[in-house]
């Protein structure tokens, strides 16, 4: 028997219909952050687009003879939000965001942000459509068939892709009519470098940490604002999140406000010491909860609450003595 012969596993495996998004192999040595680590966000991102770029056969369905093509979406480019691919991949909106944008700036994919008539006339703003540029994906995938005398306009460099810091829009809306009005997107770019920490872990050759973490003054503040959870909460993995924050260009004593705010809206909800605490890695994480509002909720009626609040006591209090509340005065 040769020593390539399949195994049981691999006829299996052969069997099943495996469908889905496909990642080329030279991607990851095309996209990278900096550092000269692949840019895994982007990648898996932009396999996503191409999988809808990509064109379907329509086939007779008695000759199965080929017709034509047809695309995957409606519109002239694909309508998806920042939060869509965010919630498809398990990413971060801003995560997302800033992926999307990286591959925009390297010449991979276009970014429109649109207003969209919709079918009852109501017009939504802010609608992203993403389009692709298939000369550049064509020269990450196989360089050989793009020729060096291609249009400059379409070319990109072997270099990776710069990792710039982009505010996204916040809000994200759907919606696919064909009147629509294209707006340019305004981002504010930071040059400071990202740490990306998706998955990874401290360099191997990095020196081994002192057995005592020692945490700036600030961060030690904010700790100590920060409403007490159910369950772990990790303070190395909170300053973790806050250190890279401070690499970004925030000031900590945005965060620090952040946390105040939170801490008093976790106190009016009432949330103290459960499980719906944010972990505070999570709070200074790439999403930046630190940066909502975090109203604390508006008793209705303004002063009445307390009033309805006495009533709804002293039903109780009726009801455990078998008085009916709707005889008793104020």
């Amino acid at each position: 028997m040769s020593r390539y012969a399949p195994t049981p596993e691999v006829m299996a495996i052969g069997q099943i219909n495996i469908s889905g998004n496909v990642t080329p192999t030279t991607w990851w040595k095309h996209i990278q952050l900096p550092s000269g680590r692949p840019d895994a966000t982007a990648i898996a991102l932009l396999s996503e687009i191409v999988y809808w770029y990509r064109p379907t056969e329509v086939r007779d369905e008695h000759t199965g003879a080929l017709l034509g093509y047809r695309k995957r979406f409606q519109g002239d480019k694909l309508q998806r939000s920042y939060q869509a691919f965010a919630e498809q991949f398990g990413f971060g909106k801003r995560e997302t965001a800033d992926a999307l944008k990286r591959l925009r700036d390297a010449g991979f994919i276009t970014l429109d942000l649109r207003t969209v008539e919709m079918l009852d006339g109501v017009k939504c703003s802010n609608i992203l459509f993403v389009g692709i540029n298939p000369q550049a994906i064509a020269a990450i995938t196989t360089p050989s068939s793009v020729s060096p005398e291609s249009n400059s306009n379409n070319a990109i460099s072997d270099t990776a892709i710069t990792l710039k810091r982009n505010t996204p829009q916040r809000h994200n809306g759907t919606g696919d009519t064909p009147n629509v009005d294209t707006n340019t997107e305004i981002t504010t770019e930071i040059t400071t470098e990202t740490k990306n920490t998706i998955g990874a872990s401290a360099d191997a050759s990095a020196p081994a940490r002192s057995s005592r973490q020692e945490y700036s003054p600030e961060f030690e503040q904010a700790w100590q604002e920060y409403p007490k959870r159910a369950g772990g909460n990790s303070k190395s993995a909170a300053f973790k999140a806050w250190k890279a924050r401070i690499r970004e260009g925030i000031k900590p004593e945005t965060m620090l406000d952040g946390v105040k705010r939170y801490a008093a809206w976790v106190r009016a909800t009432g949330n103290t010491g459960t499980q719906f605490v944010k972990q505070a890695a999570t709070f200074f994480g790439p999403d930046r909860h630190f940066e909502d509002f975090w109203q604390q909720p508006a008793a209705p009626g303004g002063g009445r609450q307390r009033q309805v609040d006495v009533l709804a006591g002293l039903g109780a209090m009726s009801d455990k003595f078998g008085k009916s509340s709707d005889k008793l005065t104020f």
